[in-house]
């Protein structure tokens, strides 16, 4: 095996692992926004339980456009919460894949060095016994 190869292949783990980041950052972002989102959300609903008396004729046509305001403002924000859910959905499974890959990657790397290191243990062995064979035969025609 080539260092070029097991080189190839760290960077291709460290390539993984990149993107696994950003894609969990991503992640991040998306449940930030629907934090946010749900918060506006159970604000303008406090804020409208808690609005003024709707007994008063004049107020009637102002809580009214108020009502209706927060009601089209809720709505959009449980369409956007529905779109970055359907979006984390998605990224989670990227993230699932990317992990799996990071794992393949790992898992080829590890066989490979095992497969030098019991090359290399080979090599060194038959050495040594080419050695302790040479030592042999010398001294047995010495003798």
């Amino acid at each position: 095996m080539t260092a070029r190869r097991t080189d190839g292949l760290a960077v291709l783990a460290r390539l993984k692992r990149h993107e696994t980041e950003n894609v969990a950052l991503q992640m991040g972002e998306i449940n930030r926004a629907l934090g946010l989102i749900e918060a506006e959300r159970q604000a303008l609903m406090e804020q409208l339980n808690e609005r003024g008396d709707p007994g008063a004729v004049e107020a009637t046509r102002v809580l009214s456009d108020f009502i209706r305001n927060v009601s089209q403002t809720i709505q959009h924000k449980e369409t956007e919460a529905r779109r970055l859910r359907e979006n984390s959905a998605d990224m989670h499974n990227q993230l699932n894949d990317l992990f799996a890959e990071a794992k393949r990657i790992d898992l080829i790397r590890h066989r490979r060095a095992e497969a030098r290191k019991r090359a290399s243990d080979a090599a060194a062995t038959a050495a040594q016994d080419e050695g302790f064979l040479s030592i042999w035969l010398q001294d047995g025609q010495g003798a």
